[in-house]
């Protein structure tokens, strides 16, 4: 009976004792789209906009996303994967056809990403989309990033979401 006691408390003491065990992810980042709402936003002056909230959970194994803040006139002449590590393409419903809107009609939203650094990564990020002229009416995004070592993350989409009949006057 001692014994069995014994070994009980050696086992005991090395499940507590061992270090807890980290997941592992992909040096690539690896998103996930969770949903996408629309809200309201009223500024200091009382002018409504209408905004757009993107949810989407990510991963990266090796813990380099994010982009350093610019300096307000650094940047100017980089590429766009230096510059921004987080792209939108807007896709529009015209005949019953989704179209791709082209980058010069503001097709192509680009963000940054804050600088994070931590291995491995992983959480939940939420993107705004301002909304202050609603353009088209019924749409969905495809998104993906980059980290810092230019490796591109899968590209996931949204929902379709629908603009029409949002009158911010009204509201």
């Amino acid at each position: 009976m001692r014994k069995t006691g014994s070994i009980i408390l050696i086992a005991l003491f090395l499940l507590v004792s061992c270090d807890e065990i980290k997941p592992e992810y992909p040096d690539e980042p690896v998103i996930d789209y969770q949903g996408f709402g629309l809200f309201i936003s009223v500024d200091q002056l009382g002018n409504k906009s209408l905004v757009g909230q993107l949810t989407f959970k990510f991963t990266d194994g090796d813990g380099n996303l994010g982009l350093y803040p610019l300096a307000d006139s650094s940047g100017v002449n980089l590429p766009d994967t230096v510059k921004y590590n987080f792209f939108l393409q807007l896709y529009d419903l015209n005949n019953y056809e989704y179209e791709k809107v082209p980058e010069e009609e503001g097709g192509i939203l680009k963000y940054r990403i804050p600088y994070l650094d931590k291995q491995p990564l992983s959480g939940t990020m939420d993107l705004e989309i301002s909304y202050p002229v609603i353009i088209h009416d019924t749409i969905f995004y495809t998104f993906y990033i980059f980290d810092r070592a230019f490796n591109r993350s899968n590209v996931d989409t949204t929902e379709v979401i629908v603009l029409s009949g949002i009158e911010l006057e009204e509201i």
